[in-house]
Formats: structure tokens, sequence, C-alpha cells
């Protein structure tokens, strides 16, 4: 499905992308700040109540962000004389070592800024920027983050609906277990949390609403190098996996007759989006603003990958393996262990079971998409260790993957007996 001449069409769309992105950027840094500083004064009390790290339960996984929501709501505050320059940029207001941002946020709106120093934070395209100024221009911030809660619930209420309708109750609980797994709670609760989530379920809705005209008119490689631009442009690094894994498993239960070249092809389509305009970022803010974004962002992909001894420097211990450990003890703390052991026990059961039936052909294309949340906590270890307490969700993909493959099991018919004399497994 991926060709040269697609892969060709892709890049040249990254680079429109990028285009388009830096001009959004600009407009929304244009856009004036007063209603937004009065409308995140008017509901700061949440954030001088819960701080940087609160927990509305217990374990990591009940954790938000309020750290980098923080850091959200600076740069959407922060007084701008050269749109151009700070929408390339960022700056932002913060304390010495950027420690704490919510302290700093609480301080800038009180209006003292004594004591913070400006920081630029450029390495990100902070396209969220483009949805959430105009709605703090309109909103308390408070109300803003109701708005999003259930923003994301009824995404997913209209996400299982059409789980239920085109592949009936199964797999629509499969989603279920997925979504269960990021903890939607949370996840609604926290700005930062939620953009690779409303981006997945909104690119998992058209995919289940319209996978005949995308499949007729060979559009799938493009779809999922849209959805890596996007998550591209208004996440921070969250949990991208999620916003490739999930797509590619409906799109394998919506098209059986695919193959994994296709699946293969469909990944490194969103890879390209996805790293593109990423990179395409500290490009553009070297072009406009002649700082040398690209060794910073480099630096920091090289911190994330362990390439550098930043960590170590710092104390941590960390390795692969720590990595992938401590984001399924992330996954599996609280009561959740008890769903999941619940379903290592049904997984087990069903490969025992149906062992008879168990093909490389059934089996690869979910072991597939089930194995990339392992090979980006390798890649992304530093990252992944430090920040388990998000990181863990791409792990929901898994979780989807491995019910999808024990349902397609469960419900497979044995072969007859005639059938059986062509086969040695029977």
């Amino acid at each position: 499905m991926l060709n040269t001449k697609k892969f060709l069409r892709i890049v040249i769309g990254v680079a429109l992308s990028v285009l388009i992105g830096a001009g959004l950027m600009i407009f929304v840094y244009s856009l004036p700040t007063g209603r937004v500083v009065q409308n995140i004064q008017a509901g700061l009390q949440i954030y001088e109540r819960e701080g940087n790290y609160p927990a509305w339960g217990s374990g990591e996984h009940s954790k938000l962000d309020n750290f980098t929501d923080a850091i959200m709501l600076l740069e959407v505050t922060h007084p701008i004389a050269a749109p151009v320059q700070a929408a390339m940029l960022n700056p932002r207001y913060g304390l010495p070592q950027d420690e704490k941002p919510v302290d700093a946020l609480i301080k800038v709106m009180h209006g003292d800024t004594s004591d913070l120093t400006e920081i630029n934070y450029p390495r990100y395209w902070h396209g969220y920027l483009v949805i959430l100024k105009p709605m703090l221009m309109m909103a308390k911030v408070n109300h803003v983050r109701m708005l999003l809660a259930y923003t994301d619930f009824i995404l997913f209420v209209v996400a299982l609906l059409m789980f239920y309708k085109t592949f009936g109750n199964p797999h629509a609980l499969a989603f279920a277990a997925a979504v269960m797994t990021i903890n939607l709670v949370s996840v609604s609760m926290s700005f930062q949390f939620s953009s690779i989530y409303v981006v997945t379920l909104t690119a998992l809705i058209i995919m289940l609403k319209k996978n005949r005209r995308l499949m007729d008119d060979e559009l799938y490689p493009y779809f999922f190098a849209a959805i890596g631009i996007i998550v591209a442009f208004t996440d921070f690094l969250t949990y991208p996996v999620f916003s490739v894994g999930l797509p590619l498993i409906v799109f394998y239960l919506l098209n059986k007759d695919t193959s994994l070249k296709v699946m293969g092809g469909l990944l490194i389509s969103w890879g390209v989006g996805y790293a593109g305009m990423w990179s395409g970022k500290w490009i553009a803010a070297y072009v406009l603003t002649g700082q040398n974004v690209l060794a910073d962002g480099l630096h920091q992909i090289m911190v994330h990958a362990r390439v550098v001894s930043d960590h170590a420097d710092a104390g941590w211990q960390i390795s692969f393996l720590s990595a992938i450990q401590r984001n399924i003890a992330t996954l599996g703390h609280g009561p959740i262990r008890i769903f999941l052991f619940v379903g290592i026990i049904a997984l087990l059961y069903v490969l025992i079971s149906r062992r008879h039936l168990i093909t490389r052909r059934i089996v690869l294309p979910y072991l597939f998409p089930a194995a990339l949340p392992f090979v980006w906590y390798v890649m992304a270890s530093g990252h992944s260790h430090i920040h388990a307490f998000f990181t863990y969700r791409g792990l929901a993909v898994t979780v989807f993957a491995l019910a999808c493959l024990a349902i397609e099991l469960w419900q497979k018919k044995k072969p007859t007996q005639s059938a059986c004399k062509n086969l040695r497994s029977c």
C-alpha cells in the first residue's frame, strides 16, 4: 500500500504541515492574553489546592500531571512582544532549575514575577495552544478542564458504540479494557494526557465510519501520516505509541485480508509524519529566529535514549529492562491488577485450549502492534523510566492486541475432520 510515490507525497505533506503549523502558531501567539489571564486567575484555586502532581486515587496511574499543565498555562499567558519569535521559541516564566511550574503559575497569576526567569521551550510545537488559548479566552480554566473531560468521555462512548455495531460485544469489551488501561479519569483531568487520546479516538471513529473509502481510494498511508503529524504538533512526549498501535489493530480488524507488509507500511507512514513534523519545528525555529533549536532537540533525544549520561549524572540508574519493568509495574498497581490477573488467565486458557488453531497468519498481525510499546520503552528508556506514570499508557496497545487475538482464537471454528487430513496440527 505504501510505495515510493506515496512516500514522497507524505514527505511533501509533512513539509506543508510544517508551514501550516508555523502559521497557526504565529496566529495564536498574536491573539491577546488579557482575557486568558483573567480566566486562569478565576479558576486558579484548583492548582493552588492540587499542586504539581496530585493523585485522585492509589498508584501512579491515578497521578495527574499538573506540572506540565502549568507549563501549558504559563505558555498561553506569557506576554508577547514579537509573535513570530515567540511562536518558535515558546517563552514562559519559571522558577530556577524550572522546578514546580504550578508554583510559578500561581506567582505569575498573582502578578509576582520578581524571582522568576524567562525560559524558552522550543523543542515541541505546543500546538495545543491553537485549541487551548481560544477556549481560555471564552471560559475559566476549571470550566475548560470540565469541557475537556466531557469531550473525552463522549469520544469513548461514541467509539465504544461503533465498536459494538461493527464487531460486536467481545471487541467492544476489548476496546473498553484498553481505555480502562490508560485510566480515562486521569486522562480527562489533564490537558497533557488528553491530546493523544483525543487524536487517537477521533482517528478510530473515522476509520470505523470510513474504512471502505480509505481502502478503496488507498488513503490509509496518508491517514496514518496525518495522525503522526497531528500528534507531533499537539503533544509533548506522553504515550505516542498509543496513537499508532490502536489504529493498526483496528485497521487489521476491518481488513483481515491485509498483510504484515501493509501494516508495516502504515507504521512507517505514521513515523514519517511524526518524526518529520517534530523535527520540522526545529528547522522552522532556526529559519525564523536564527537560534540553534536543532541542537537542543537532538540532545534531548539522546537524553531520552540514554546516549548521553545526563540521567546517570542526576542519580538515575536506568536500563532498558528497568524502563519496561517500571511501566508494567505502574500499569499493574492497585485494584487494576485484579482485572489484569483475570485477563491473563483468560488469555492463557484460550491459547492452551485453542493451541491447535494457532498459526503465524493469525498471531503475527496482533503481536506486531502488541510489541510496539516495548520497542518504544527500549528506544526511549530514559524518558520511559522517569515518566512511567504516563508512558505506561502505551501498554493499552498490548492489552487491546492480545484481547483481540484471544477473541479471534475463541470465535474461530475448529477444522472439520475432512479438513484435518490436510493439516498436521489436527
